[in-house]
């Protein structure tokens, strides 16, 4: 990982990141996403912003949600509703005007996977069943490119020394060929470490067999939560 863990100091005391030469807990950090959000917000409504809707990922238990809460407040937003992203997506898909029945959504987030199955009468929508997995994400698709882009330099013959620069700049440039491989059938990168470049090549179809268990567990939720 691209920064350090500590272990909390007491039973009910959160996890830190080390990030910036302090340690950090999760509400923390989230604080500063929201402030950074809020900022974006204020900038394009040119008034200031006090109150918000925030989403979540629909798995996020009540422990979750408080924190959300808590970094909201810590980042001077009060929160009007916490609302869950699928929900989030139809609403934003204009399903709420669309016709009755049954609605999937499928929502492969950075690190969060939901899975949730809505039933829209009268234009409010009713979750049935979600499912989902908190550590199931692109995340992990760019740490199996990274982990690749790594390996294939030490077959070269490169001793790098894999520390937080060095996983950093991996995992930057496997986010770029993921994200190229979305349109294109192959892809190459320059990969600099410690000043030593090297250069790689990614075909999507081997893309495709690094994540192939993670997409499997991902369908697999999905028939849990329609079963």
């Amino acid at each position: 990982l691209p920064y350090e863990i500590e272990a909390g100091t007491g039973q009910t005391d959160m996890v830190k990141l080390r990030i910036g030469g302090r340690p950090r807990s999760p509400v923390e950090i989230s604080a500063e996403i929201l402030k950074a959000l809020r900022l974006r917000a204020e900038e394009a409504l040119e008034k200031p912003v006090e109150r918000a809707v925030i989403t979540v990922p629909a798995y996020f238990d009540d422990a979750a949600r408080t924190a959300t809460r808590d970094a909201a407040r810590v980042a001077g937003l009060e929160v009007l509703r916490l609302v869950n992203e699928p929900t989030a997506a139809a609403l934003a898909y204009g399903l709420d005007k669309g016709s009755e029945g049954l609605y999937a959504v499928y929502d492969l987030g950075g690190g969060t996977f939901d899975f949730s199955l809505l039933r829209l009468d009268k234009g409010v929508f009713q979750v049935l069943a979600t499912g989902g997995d908190t550590a199931l994400g692109g995340d992990d698709f760019d740490r199996a490119i990274a982990e690749r882009l790594l390996a294939e330099r030490k077959k070269d013959g490169i001793a790098d020394r894999v520390d937080e620069t060095a996983v950093k700049a991996a995992l930057a440039l496997a986010r770029v060929m993921k994200e190229q491989l979305s349109d294109r059938d192959q892809t190459s990168g320059r990969l600099e470490i410690a000043g030593i470049p090297s250069f790689h090549k990614l075909e999507k179809a081997a893309f495709e067999a690094m994540i192939a268990g993670a997409v499997a567990r991902t369908v697999e939720i999905s028939r849990h939560v329609l079963a």
